[in-house]
């Protein structure tokens, strides 16, 4: 009986796992879980302190949570001249935008490794 040594070829494609994928991954996670990680922490943080009229005021509005798009909104009801205003400041509309950038950015990385792995079967 004879052994014979067998060497293995790489391809190629390369596999899921290089290390350009990897870090590709790894940055789309830190990128993603860093930004959960402020809206957490705005969440966290958004109370009545929250809403000053200015940033020297001493005068507060109430502070709600919207989803859509996420973060903080603030209402202050302000008289001026016998009349009564509400003012409403609502989060940023490109915080959707930095929500679709990173759903795509991950659906690429999902697709380009479904790939990758299917080219080394």
């Amino acid at each position: 009986m004879r052994w014979y040594r067998t060497s293995v070829h790489k391809t190629d494609r390369k596999s899921s796992t290089s290390p350009w994928f990897i870090g590709w991954v790894v940055l789309w996670l830190i990128a993603t879980a860093s930004w959960i990680a402020l809206l957490g922490l705005e969440w966290y943080t958004s109370g009545p302190l929250a809403c000053p009229l200015t940033p020297d005021s001493s005068l507060y509005g109430t502070a709600d949570w919207s989803w859509f798009p996420p973060g903080h909104v603030c209402s202050w009801e302000v008289t001026a001249a016998g009349d009564t205003f509400t003012i409403t400041e609502e989060p940023p509309v490109a915080r959707l935008g930095v929500l679709i950038l990173l759903s795509l950015w991950g659906a690429s990385l999902v697709t380009l490794g479904r790939l990758r792995g299917q080219g080394t079967k």
